[in-house]
């Protein structure tokens, strides 16, 4: 066998192997992609049917805005959650506190979508764990939005009960929709997360 049939025959395996790489990253990303469109129109359906826009499912953070606000999540854990990413760059500890805060929020956040569409609060672990399928199901399927059922929020509320002691009568007001005493500079509600003018 001369160099030129085994340099030929190494060229073909690698041209091969390149063709096997690029075939099967093709169909990762489209796989990729699928689960994409079916977690956004599960999104933009449970939008809908919260009274919210469903284009709101296109751009990110909004999105999430717009599911706090409609499930009585108060809203400042978005930047709660995206702060505490800053902190990775301290070992251990900063990942550990950004861990804490993004499976917190995870969890208040679809415990309380679950409640709102009057489902048991472990259904609220197929929200997280399989999050287009169930975006899917509770979006397109029969189930109807019940209304601001918030899952209590022991972190924030521990945090404003703390500044609400120090609070006087003439610096609180009380929450329309769930009585909850509340600082007058507030603009959510601790308890139920309704935004409160």
């Amino acid at each position: 066998m001369s160099s030129y049939d085994t340099s030929y025959a190494v060229g073909s395996a690698v041209g091969g192997a390149l063709a096997g790489i690029f075939v099967v990253l093709a169909i990762v990303i489209l796989i990729v992609l699928a689960i994409a469109v079916l977690k956004i129109i599960g999104y933009w359906k449970i939008l809908v049917k919260g009274g919210k826009p469903g284009w709101g499912a296109l751009i990110p953070f909004y999105n999430q805005y717009l599911l706090c606000d409609m499930v009585g999540v108060s809203p400042w854990w978005i930047l709660i959650v995206l702060c505490a990413g800053l902190l990775t760059f301290i070992p251990v500890i900063g990942s550990l506190l950004s861990l804490a805060a993004t499976i917190y929020f995870s969890i208040l956040l679809n415990v309380s979508l679950a409640r709102s569409f009057g489902k048991e609060d472990s259904y609220a672990v197929g929200l997280i764990l399989l999050q287009p399928i169930f975006y899917l199901i509770l979006g397109c399927g029969d189930n109807e939005y019940q209304g601001k059922k918030p899952m209590d929020d022991v972190v924030l509320n521990a945090i404003n009960k703390t500044n609400n002691s120090t609070v006087s009568n003439e610096d609180s007001k009380f929450c329309t929709s769930c009585g909850s005493k509340m600082n007058k500079k507030s603009k959510f509600c601790p308890s139920c997360g309704k935004e409160v003018k």
